[in-house]
């Protein structure tokens, strides 16, 4: 079966219309259309299932890899994109079963992604193109910090994800940042990584924003203070492995 399962998001539930079935929303909230606005899509892919009951009990006790939502309860909706015997449509987790609905997917928040490609930047390194989860659990590890920050030194829509407490744990100093009139602003301490912040999630940085901050990112740099100003010089480290 081909799916995508939606759920309420809790903090856009202001009518408490989550775990509800569709007698319940009828009669304790007079509702009877669907609002797809509130859901998010939590799932969409390919599953070994052969109807409702079975993603009903596949999505509570054997959840695929890399799964992120809910287990499935009352007020979720299954979209059935693709099945052997089932119409085609938007399904309502009920009391009891599932009911066919009207649902808007235009209108509830696309999926999430669970992992994302982003420009890795350590010191002493190239920079590179990495894939990492989008919990804070598994951005703390890919940066091997406790607390990150996140700087938006350009105008494009990208976020440089930062060790908050490089400056003051001793972190080797990694790259400068330079403003548009080419003024050093700042220089990060210890790893950080690049994506994309058109969104209020993080998303993978796009293929042209991967080569431009590559690019401007790619070799390492030293530091060092002349005549009371900082100064960033790139080294080529595999020639320095060289000598």
């Amino acid at each position: 079966m081909n799916i995508k399962i939606y759920q309420i998001n809790l903090s856009r539930d202001k009518k408490s219309e989550a775990f509800l079935g569709i007698d319940e929303r009828e009669h304790i909230l007079n509702l009877t259309d669907i609002n797809s606005s509130i859901y998010d899509c939590v799932f969409s892919g390919e599953v070994g299932c052969n109807g409702l009951e079975d993603v009903f009990q596949k999505f509570n006790i054997d959840h695929p890899e890399g799964y992120s939502g809910r287990s499935i309860s009352v007020s979720d909706i299954v979209e059935i994109i693709d099945a052997e015997d089932m119409e085609k449509g938007f399904y309502y987790c009920d009391n009891i079963g599932f009911s066919k609905v009207k649902f808007n997917p235009e209108k509830a928040q696309p999926l999430k992604e669970n992992r994302i490609k982003v420009l890795m930047v350590e010191p002493g390194k190239k920079a590179y193109e990495k894939e990492i989860g989008t919990s804070l659990k598994e951005m703390y590890a890919a940066l091997d910090c406790d607390c990150i920050q996140t700087f938006y030194p350009y105008s494009d829509l990208v976020v440089l994800v930062v060790d908050d407490e490089g400056k003051i744990n001793g972190s080797r100093p990694n790259r400068a940042v330079y403003g548009e009139n080419g003024e050093m602003i700042d220089i990060i301490c210890g790893k950080f990584f690049i994506c994309d912040c058109s969104t209020d999630e993080f998303k993978s940085l796009p293929k042209n924003m991967m080569e431009k901050y590559k690019q401007q990112f790619l070799l390492p740099e030293r530091f060092c203070r002349i005549n009371g100003e900082i100064l960033a010089t790139k080294y080529d480290p595999a020639k320095e492995v060289s000598r």
